[in-house]
């Protein structure tokens, strides 16, 4: 481990050595100026060559402070006394890498915004004009070597505030100007690499103790949780196990009430099914009417389905061969119907009751014999449920 600690420190040391937080850089490049004439009040554009200088300190990875001073003219650099308009500025802004910067880095992409504050002198004006712009753009940062870079930005001033011989404006400022500039970047700020370990191993012996400390909280910690978790875990198996044999009486109680109570409606079926399976009300020739004998028999069947409003019965009319099939089906259907209607008059409702009705289709012995036609004029009551 403290290996481990000395070749970190070591290492943090000798990239330290390497760190730089500072740059400053001579940049310079064409300025374009939108801006309303104070005179015509109409709009025109002005084409500028600026020349400054700019300085950034590092915050971090991602970010850096930059402040810039830039001083442009319109005309001839070489004959000052023919120079028609000329401007200063100062800028101040957070710079942000698109991508975090590393010893290794090369090209470093970055845009920035802040604000910049802007003094002109316009030609055949006896005053200046002053503003107060906010400021953004993107530029990018070439690697050349340890100490020395190339940049290239451009940068955007919208202004906000005016002041003029004519007045103050706030927030009515018409014209905004762009800044591209180029320069070649010296890096400088390098920490010692003995400082910096000193500093390395200071914080690194604060954050080992402050580790140590957290860890035996942690442990502590983590030892209530595993004691409570294993006092919860058992309390939830006997619950579990309490549970599961109340389950499993339950489960046996309900089955055997479920045996019970099955065969006891197997048993009462039964009796149902024995006390009017195949009720059998014979008819007279072409006859449908009830006679007294039927009535008692479909009485018996009321009572009993009155009894047990659960089940339901089939009413099945037939007749004999005599007579045409059509004839024979009619007086089946009538006979089915009929004692159907009586059952609902004694009652029994109408869903229960199933009526169907067979003819001659269904014979219950030969038609070619008095006695077996006799018994083929009939209707059956069978339960269906």
């Amino acid at each position: 481990m403290k290996k481990l600690l000395l070749g970190l420190l070591f290492l943090s040391g000798t990239l330290a050595a390497q760190e730089n937080d500072k740059s400053l850089v001579i940049i310079g490049g064409p300025t374009d100026l939108w801006t309303n004439n104070r005179g015509t009040a109409k709009d025109e554009f002005n084409a500028f060559t600026n020349l400054g200088v700019q300085f950034s300190k590092r915050k971090s990875a991602s970010m850096d402070v930059v402040y810039t001073g830039l001083t442009g003219f319109k005309g001839d650099f070489f004959s000052p006394g023919e120079w028609n308009g000329k401007f200063l500025s100062a800028n101040a802004s957070m710079r942000y890498f698109f991508i975090p910067r590393k010893k290794t880095s090369v090209l470093k992409p970055f845009f920035q915004i802040g604000a910049e504050a802007f003094a002109r002198r316009d030609y055949g004006f006896p005053g200046n004009a002053y503003e107060l712009s906010a400021a953004g753009g993107i530029g990018i940062d070439v690697k050349l070597s340890k100490r020395l870079s190339i940049i290239a930005q451009s940068n955007l001033a919208i202004p906000m505030a005016q002041s003029t011989e004519a007045g103050v404006k706030i927030a009515s400022v018409r014209g905004s100007n762009n800044s591209t500039s180029f320069g070649l970047v010296y890096h400088f700020g390098w920490k010692a690499a003995k400082k910096k370990m000193d500093e390395e191993a200071a914080k690194l012996a604060e954050e080992a103790a402050a580790k140590a400390a957290a860890e035996a909280a942690e442990q502590d910690r983590l030892a209530k949780i595993a004691a409570d978790k294993k006092a919860a875990e058992e309390a939830k198996a006997r619950a579990e196990a309490v549970a599961k044999a109340e389950a499993e009486a339950k489960v046996k109680a309900e089955a055997v009430a479920k045996a019970e109570a099955e065969a006891k409606a197997a048993a009462q079926l039964k009796l149902d099914q024995e006390a009017m399976a195949e009720t059998t009300i014979l008819y007279m020739n072409n006859k449908w009417e009830l006679t007294e004998e039927s009535v008692a028999k479909l009485k018996m069947v009321a009572s009993a389905l009155i009894a047990r409003p659960d089940i339901k019965v089939r009413v099945d009319g037939h007749s004999d061969a005599f007579g045409t099939s059509k004839n024979n089906l009619k007086a089946s259907r009538f006979r089915a119907q009929g004692a159907a209607n009586f059952l609902m008059k004694q009652g029994v409702e109408s869903a229960r009751l199933q009526v169907n009705a067979y003819g001659e289709d269904k014979p219950a012995a030969s038609n070619k014999t008095k006695e077996g036609m006799a018994l083929n004029r009939r209707i059956e009551i069978r339960i269906i449920k």
